[in-house]
């Protein structure tokens, strides 16, 4: 009995024991965006107590008695999910999960090409994010042939596009107003509005190269982009090649800012590296049922332009309140963007009192401007002759005030020409050192009115997209201009005299644009056209000007040729050429057509009493005051054309433009030559004995003396060839290792030179004459340089969603930078004589003339070699991680490995260094 009973216990034991483990439940965990195996995802069943991983293939396997199972899968990253089994029997399940808000999904972190026929570049929030720009200017080295660089915030921030820049012989940039152009004649266009600089006049006359004040000018060199701050910016699109006719009054491209109008999250960005340190907060609220949103954010940057100096600094605030409405009807859909924008922009620098001879210099620049914009848009979903109407206003104030106060040692005997009326008067000698201060009051305004509309039509297998416009500018300064004590200049070789800004006229703009897309549909294959003219001009000038009311007509056309798609390998591929062609003009600005009055002090006497400096001593001026305003003064245009090819071949995406542009109208400073009549009195026949106060003029022997002297017009005089090859390229991510490449690069060669005759004086004397108060030659010659630069740029851009993490390597190279100055014609066409003030041709016999001669100029032919800088190379860092659900850590690193090979340049061995530059930053948003 006892045997059976055992036995029965036995077997009832085995049989339990099998039945636990015969059910196998197995499965499989993948990515439900793009099918990818999560390796050693979670998996728990019931309340957790069974439990295991999955492996590298995303599989795993759990063996469980019979019955029915909550199977909770789960990834760092992605939302967990929980699956209902009922198990009795071997059974195999898929999950597929989604990641989490908190999670980077797969991202762009660079600039992408353009689709569209104007060829240029677009970069979108995330690809902002990942970089960690200080200012815009950072985002400037996404774009093909340029590489990132240190923040300078000590002098203005201009932008270059499709060109080397000015540069020296050693390959770095250096600023020239000769060829301001180029910033000048870039548009930027923020929410529709462009940005008007047109009536900037604050500065600090006579500063020169290398001065805090010459720097940080703004005056006549477009958009500063230290003020522009990227944290509330959507997207941006720089267009290099031939813009829509809808954009004007440009030479160079259209920087097309649009800023975040949605709903966000509160979020605060806290930035920090070796020169500044940032911080913002904004957020976007969804007001109402009808989606309407309320934009608000502000910004502060406080930048060290040397981390070891205090006395040097840059600081940003802004502040944004941005708002939309939207309103929908059977037959339109109304959309009102409004906008109320401040920015304060504020330069301080100061001399170390226990480095510099002056105790005292400084410079001061505080920019406020206040802005309002609104835009109102109408489209209308049934029509299609009319699909959309729309009008832009925006009003912007500016208080632009630059100040300026040094301790002044005077040198010798300088004097200060006190008058402001032309003809004979005493001057004043500066004797004793003394405090200057200088202040420019600028307060430009300026308005912007446009209308728009655009609409299609259909035949068959053409369409056409047209659009039309209208747009109006106004700008002008009513600051107090240029306020100081006569008696007190800033140096001992002032000649200018205080300026009210708000005497002078106002500068207004008519800008009309019709332009109409064609696309026309050839079985397969696709071609698309954009076909415009622009017509600008300036309304309301004095009638001696050349462009008062003169229309300029910019035509612009763009192509492209879709082939039809075929299949290579397993992939899609489509190929496209395109092209096009343009005419591009700037109008001078307020500065350019109204220039401040030149005033030509000549010393009849100068007499200083040694005994008596102050009670004796006489200076006596002869003032001309010359009007250099040009009156012929022309708009600067350009030429430009351009041929392209896109291939996409699945993810993978190559671009090539080639591209060139001649300006040939640019407007720089050209010195111009009169002749001048005084008399020069002899000092020395005054006996000092015998005077009781200045010296009379009377009865003092005197000599007639009628001389050459210069000053500054604006002119037409400045050329800028540009040719070039720029190229993009963007791989599939390999999974694997959930790496992509982009690699962009360009060849540069540009030409900096001068399209007009110059004047040049010579330094020679002979005797007690210098030739160039008698003769000044007039040169047919280029006086400029001819620059060439390949850079290349290789991004690996790893991502990891699951992770939230974002890790991008770029190796930066320029591969070739070689400058070369032109060739200058020493032989003078003609020369300009004092004798007569006419205009005479060189001629041989003048070469064999005891003063002419020396008109013929010698260089020193190494002043024409080719200067060249080897390759480097740079390899730069940059990191993004989500942790958890509200913060963004980041950090990069800049040049944290390079590669700068010695060189040698006339005859010195050149040694290069750099510097890495770092930082992190931290988003918090919730």
């Amino acid at each position: 009995m006892n045997r059976y009973i055992s036995s029965v216990l036995i077997m009832a034991v085995s049989t339990a024991c099998a039945a636990a483990a015969d059910y196998t439940l197995s499965g499989t965990v993948t990515d439900a965006a793009d099918g990818s195996p999560l390796s050693f995802a979670a998996v728990t069943a019931g309340d957790g107590k069974e439990g295991t991983y999955a492996d590298l293939n995303g599989r795993w396997h759990l063996a469980l008695p019979e019955g029915t199972y909550n199977i909770t899968v789960s990834y760092l990253g992605y939302k967990p999910q929980t699956v209902k089994v009922n198990l009795n029997a071997a059974k195999s399940i898929t999950t597929a999960l989604s990641t989490t808000d908190n999670a980077l999904g797969e991202v762009t972190v660079t600039a992408s090409e353009n689709t569209s026929l104007t060829s240029g570049s677009r970069i979108d929030r995330d690809a902002m994010s990942h970089l960690q720009p200080t200012s815009f200017t950072d985002l400037l080295e996404l774009l093909p042939g340029n590489i990132s660089k240190t923040p300078n915030m000590g002098q203005v921030n201009s932008i270059a596009l499709r060109e080397t820049g000015y540069l020296s012989p050693n390959g770095s940039t250096t600023e020239s107003d000769d060829y301001a152009i180029s910033s000048l004649g870039t548009s930027f266009v923020i929410d529709g509005a462009q940005v008007n600089t047109d009536a900037s006049l604050s500065r600090v006359p006579n500063a020169t190269s290398g001065d805090a004040a010459y720097m940080r000018s703004t005056v006549n060199r477009g958009v500063d982009m230290r003020t522009i701050s990227t944290d509330n910016i959507e997207s941006v699109e720089v267009m290099r090649g031939i813009p829509s006719a809808e954009y004007g009054n440009l030479t160079s491209g259209v920087v097309n800012i649009r800023r975040i109008r949605r709903a966000t999250p509160l979020t605060a960005r806290f930035k920090a590296d070796e020169y500044s340190k940032l911080f913002s907060i904004g957020k976007g609220l969804e007001i109402n049922s009808h989606g309407d949103v309320i934009n608000a954010d502000l910004g502060y940057l406080d930048s060290k332009i040397d981390p070891r100096n205090n006395l040097e600094n840059y600081k940003r605030l802004t502040l944004s309140l941005r708002s939309r409405v939207r309103r929908e009807h059977p037959g339109a859909v109304y959309t009102w963007n409004m906008s109320a924008d401040y920015t304060g922009s504020f330069d301080n620098a100061k001399a170390d009192p226990d480095l510099n001879q002056r105790k005292i210099d400084e410079y001061k620049s505080q920019y406020n401007r206040v802005g309002l914009a609104s835009e109102l848009s109408v489209t209308f979903p049934r029509l299609t002759w009319i699909e959309s109407v729309g009008a832009n206003i925006a009003a912007n104030y500016t208080a632009d005030i630059v100040t300026r106060r040094r301790q002044v040692t005077p040198n010798g005997t300088p004097l200060a020409p006190t008058t402001t009326e032309e003809g004979v008067h005493d001057g004043r000698y500066l004797l004793s050192p003394y405090i200057a201060d200088y202040k420019s009051d600028g307060r430009p305004v300026d308005f912007t009115a446009r209308i728009r509309g655009a609409g299609s039509y259909s035949n068959g297998p053409w369409l056409h997209r047209y659009k039309a416009g209208v747009e109006y500018t106004f700008a002008k300064n009513y600051g107090k201009g240029e306020i100081y004590d006569p008696l007190r200049p800033l140096s001992g070789g002032w000649t200018t005299r205080p300026r009210a800004f708000r005497d002078i006229p106002a500068l207004n703009t008519l800008s009309a644009y019709l332009e109409d897309g064609i696309t026309l549909l050839l079985g397969s294959s696709r071609i698309e056209a954009q076909v415009g003219a622009r017509l600008i001009a300036l309304t309301g000038l004095d009638s001696r000007y050349y462009l008062s009311g003169r229309p300029y007509i910019d035509p612009r056309i763009n192509a492209e040729w879709t082939l039809p798609t075929f299949t290579v390998g397993t992939r899609p591929m489509t190929i496209s050429l395109g092209g096009g062609y343009g005419m591009t003009t700037r109008m001078p600005t307020i500065d350019y057509l109204f220039p401040q009055v030149h005033y030509a002090d000549f010393v009849q006497l100068g007499y200083y009493d040694v005994q008596h400096p102050e009670e004796y001593s006489r200076v006596n001026l002869r003032t001309y005051i010359t009007d250099p305003t040009n009156y012929d003064l022309r708009a600067a245009r350009n030429n430009k054309w351009e041929v392209r090819t896109g291939i996409t071949w699945g993810k993978n995406r190559l671009s090539i433009t080639y591209f060139e542009e001649r300006l040939k109208s640019g407007f720089r400073y050209s010195e111009i030559y009169d002749t001048y009549s005084y008399r020069r009195y002899d000092a020395s026949a005054i006996n000092p004995s015998t005077l009781t106060g200045p010296p009379s003029l009377d009865g003092l022997p005197y000599t007639d003396r009628t001389i050459l002297d210069g000053f500054s017009r604006v002119t037409n005089g400045t050329r800028i060839d540009k040719q070039g090859i720029e190229l993009q390229l963007t791989t599939a991510r390999w999974q694997p290792l959930r790496t992509a490449l982009t690699v962009t690069g360009a060849w540069f060669h540009t030409r900096y030179s001068n399209s007009q005759l110059l004047y040049k004086p010579v330094s020679t004397t002979i005797g007690n004459t210098a030739v160039s108060d008698l003769y000044v030659g007039l040169y047919d010659t280029t006086d400029g340089r001819v620059n060439d630069r390949f850079t290349t740029t290789f991004m690996f851009d790893t991502q990891i969603p699951r992770w939230g993490l974002i890790f991008t390597t770029t190796v930066q190279s320029t591969w070739l930078t070689r400058q070369r100055r032109m060739r200058e014609n020493p032989l003078p066409v003609s020369y300009l004589s004092a004798e007569d003030g006419k205009l005479h041709p060189f001629t041989e016999a003048d070469m064999r003339d005891p003063m002419l001669q020396h008109l013929v100029g010698t260089y020193n032919e190494s002043l024409f070699d080719t200067q060249s800088v080897p390759v480097a190379l740079y390899v730069n860092l940059k990191a993004t991680k989500q942790i958890g659900r509200w913060l963004r850590l980041s950090a990069f690193v800049n040049r944290i490995l390079d590669y700068l090979p010695d060189y040698t340049s006339n005859g010195f061995t050149i040694r290069r260094t750099s510097e890495a530059y770092f930082g992190m930053e931290a988003t918090i948003t919730i």
